[in-house]
């Protein structure tokens, strides 16, 4: 599961094996770019396998988005979702999944472009965010994060 990869360095043995079921993994930029607290971060993408991993400058695993099909030009992620969810599953089956959500962000309309409710699961270790489809059909994206970088979110 990916959730194991979150605060693991990407060379260490377990980050390294798991990460080697996506071959297809590749730095997004040669570039870093800055992240909180100056630091830099860049990113692993693999388009085809509807992921997108988010590293510190000093390679631990900071992020992990998981892709719905088409979201910004991904396939879908065909690994396990956290919670047993596929990217069908409804509001009610993820909240059946993982509880009362810590935080809710309403849908609604940014300009023209209609945007997904989000629900966010903290627990001790992680946070589970899921974005909604803008059609309220299915998931869009999944967002593993480590608890310190959540805006927002006291410590448990």
């Amino acid at each position: 599961m990916l959730l194991e990869l979150l605060g693991k360095k990407v060379a260490s043995p377990e980050g390294a094996a798991l990460l080697a079921r996506y071959p297809e993994l590749e730095p997004d930029s040669d570039e870093d770019e800055p992240g909180l607290g100056g630091d830099s971060v860049h990113y692993l993408k693999s388009e085809g396998d509807g992921l997108l991993i988010k590293v510190s400058g000093e390679g631990t695993i900071l992020t992990i988005f998981l892709m719905s099909e088409g979201k910004d030009g991904f396939s879908q992620f065909q690994g396990p979702l956290p919670g047993s969810l596929r990217f069908s599953s409804t509001r009610r089956e993820v909240v059946q999944a993982f509880g009362a959500p810590a935080y809710i962000r309403p849908a609604g309309r940014i300009g023209s472009f209609q945007q997904g409710e989000l629900l966010r699961f903290d627990r001790p270790e992680h946070s589970v965010h899921i974005l909604f489809k803008g059609t309220g059909e299915g998931i869009e994206l999944v967002t593993l994060m480590l608890p310190s970088l959540v805006p927002g979110r006291s410590s448990l």
